[in-house]
């Protein structure tokens, strides 16, 4: 079950709803004449087996790296894995797409690029660098995608939402990043993008007039000044290396929240 990460998959399909949910409230027409729940659940179980699929590639080729990283989690997945978990990603794979080309020959195509791209980010990630974190956040971000692509609808301030949080979750992954490999600029890397996301949430709400978006970049704007604050003590307290495992950690965990935090602003004010 963890080699599958299905706590990911279920925030993500949770979150997949929430957005295809307001995507509904803007167009009411569209989901009449889109099929209704049904196909909305099967759009959520295509994402959900896709992104399945892509986990059991990625954790395949982080086997050797967590065992030194994540040794108590490693040792016991890490036969299973490596054994099986190239067959079972095919496998999720092809259930996934079987199942997208009912919903039409553009959706189908769609999650057939999709898939593509998770197997080439696999493959290449490590050659990436820096752009490994932007790249793994767009592909968390395509999943909303497709809800936008199946209803033909997306509100302006439903876009700038979902740019806001693909910087956010960019942010995320060069934290994550940095709790494994410090010698890499990562946490430094986070806080820059989260005060973009910041920035571009507050001045697209201002110009949309929308308060949810504004909502969400005084709350990333103000845990980056407390980072800062936080580096500035430990310079002080001779600390000279602030921006390793432990600040990138709480970041992290800040960005998690400030995630489960978004959703709620979507529902109750966007």
């Amino acid at each position: 079950m963890l080699a599958v990460r299905w706590y990911n998959i279920a925030f993500l399909s949770v979150a997949q709803g929430v957005f295809l949910w307001k995507l509904v409230q803007s167009n009411p027409e569209a989901w009449a004449s889109s099929g209704g729940w049904p196909v909305a659940v099967l759009l959520l179980l295509i994402n959900a087996i896709l992104v399945s699929g892509g986990s059991l590639i990625n954790n395949f080729y982080d086997a050797e790296h967590d065992l030194i990283h994540r040794p108590w989690r490693t040792l016991f997945e890490r036969t299973v894995v490596r054994k099986y978990g190239i067959p079972l990603a095919f496998a999720f794979w092809f259930f996934g797409l079987g199942l997208a080309w009912h919903l039409g020959t553009r959706m189908g195509l769609f999650f057939a690029a999709y898939a593509a791209l998770l197997w080439i980010y696999s493959h290449k990630r490590r050659s990436l660098d820096r752009g490994a974190h932007a790249v793994a956040a767009g592909l968390a971000f395509l999943p909303f995608l497709s809800c936008s692509l199946w209803l033909n609808t997306l509100p302006w301030h439903l876009l700038v939402y979902g740019l806001v949080l693909l910087l956010v979750e960019t942010a995320r992954q060069a934290a994550k990043s940095a709790q494994t490999h410090p010698e890499v600029r990562g946490y430094r890397e986070s806080q820059t993008v989260l005060f973009a996301s910041a920035a571009a949430a507050v001045i697209f709400g201002w110009w949309l007039e929308q308060p949810g978006l504004i909502s969400l970049g005084f709350p990333a704007g103000l845990a980056v000044a407390f980072l800062r604050f936080l580096e500035r003590i430990s310079y002080v307290n001779g600390v000279l290396e602030p921006a390793k495992t432990q600040h990138a950690r709480n970041l992290d965990t800040f960005l998690k929240v400030y995630l489960i935090y978004s959703m709620g602003v979507l529902v109750f004010v966007l």
